[in-house]
């Protein structure tokens, strides 16, 4: 419990390696944790508030241990609030490689020495009691203060009276210096002549800032690409099902029967009715097609004067040369029979928008054996 108090404290100061390990934490838990919540606004939203404020505190109290402007805890905080936004919102996984911006904010931070000889107790130091993580118990500490017995006479009380105001004075500079218990070396720092090195030398900027700039150029092309493919998805989709349509093979047509009203019947290899009459030319050449219920609706069925309708597997337009356009219905093997009775005994029906009769159609169906065979009397 502690340990978490010091992670939202204020006050405090962050060595080094804890600030890194804090960060680290931070990005590598938003990383997952994101990707894995990713349809969900409002734990994303949580996510990126918690993981921003960890983030603004540690990086306050490293500023604190660095003894630099206090402000600058915006830099690291801010930038990740930002990217992470755009992260949450574009739902592309390419934005996450704009969390290196926060990250190099981070690492400038990491590159300045603590200012002060403070003992953390697992890199921290501040209000926060972190006594139950120490590494070193005290136990035998008293010892070192053993006593030897004396045989003084007259001064020994005052002998005894200096010893304890000294044991006690120890005490309590060690109470005064506990509640930071990890000492602190002085050692060559490395992140400060890192530091200074890349302030010296121009090209490593520019390196840094062009290693940036392909970052966000690539994600950009990234969000434009998807952007461009989703615009173009629906219509991509009609197309290929309209090509798909286009490039199957045509039914096989046999036995034609031609009927009073100035249409024709056909059947395919599987017994399916296919109904043929000359129209009007049109641009499309799959004018209804139940596969995707696109087109004409008024080619999805065929409807008669009396009874159901029945619905067409689709409506094709065909050229014979010339001006003669034909139209061609095409029927399930399994609505056959129930089509073949109603052209024999309902009076007339419609079919894309077109009025047929059906006066003398029973004697025509009467006369063919490849479709008397449906007709019941």
């Amino acid at each position: 419990m502690q340990f978490l108090k010091s992670l939202f404290c204020l006050q405090g100061f962050d060595n080094r390696a804890r600030f890194f390990a804090i960060c680290s934490a931070v990005f590598i838990t938003f990383i997952m944790l994101a990707s894995a919540f990713a349809g969900n606004i409002l734990i994303s939203i949580l996510l990126l508030v918690l993981s921003s404020v960890v983030l603004a505190f540690t990086s306050l109290r490293r500023l604190h241990d660095a003894k630099l402007n206090k402000n600058w805890f915006l830099a690291p905080s801010l930038t990740f609030a930002l990217i992470t936004l755009l992260i949450i919102f574009s739902e592309q996984s390419s934005s996450y490689y704009l969390l290196i911006i926060p990250a190099l904010c981070s690492a400038v931070l990491l590159t300045y020495p603590s200012a002060s000889k403070l003992n953390f107790i697992l890199g921290y130091c501040g209000p926060v009691d972190m006594k139950e993580y120490q590494q070193e118990t005290h136990q035998g500490k008293h010892s070192k203060f053993r006593i030897e017995p004396t045989l003084v006479s007259d001064n020994s009380a005052n002998f005894d009276n200096n010893i304890q105001s000294a044991f006690e004075a120890y005490n309590a500079d060690r109470v005064s210096n506990s509640q930071c218990n990890e000492s602190y070396s002085k050692q060559a720092d490395i992140g400060e002549l890192i530091r200074l090195k890349l302030l010296s030398n121009k090209k490593a900027q520019l390196s840094i800032a062009a290693i940036i700039a392909l970052i966000l150029i690539g994600v950009s092309v990234s969000w434009l690409i998807t952007y461009f493919n989703i615009s173009d998805k629906p219509l991509a989709e009609n197309k290929t099902d309209q090509q798909s349509i286009n490039d199957k093979p045509e039914l096989s047509r046999s036995h034609p029967l031609a009927m009073p009203d100035n249409y024709t019947l056909y059947l395919s290899e599987h017994q399916g009715i296919s109904i043929n009459w000359q129209a009007d030319e049109v641009t499309d050449t799959i004018l209804w097609s139940q596969l995707t219920a696109l087109g004409d609706e008024s080619c999805k069925e065929i409807s008669f004067n009396k009874g159901e309708s029945i619905r067409t597997l689709s409506v094709q337009v065909e050229s014979s040369g010339g001006t003669n356009i034909n139209y061609f219905a095409n029927f399930s093997p399994l609505d056959s029979k129930a089509l073949i009775q109603a052209l024999a005994f309902r009076g007339n029906f419609t079919l894309c928008g077109y009025d047929f009769s059906l006066k003398g159609s029973q004697a025509a169906l009467g006369k063919n054996k490849q479709y008397t065979q449906w007709v019941d009397y």
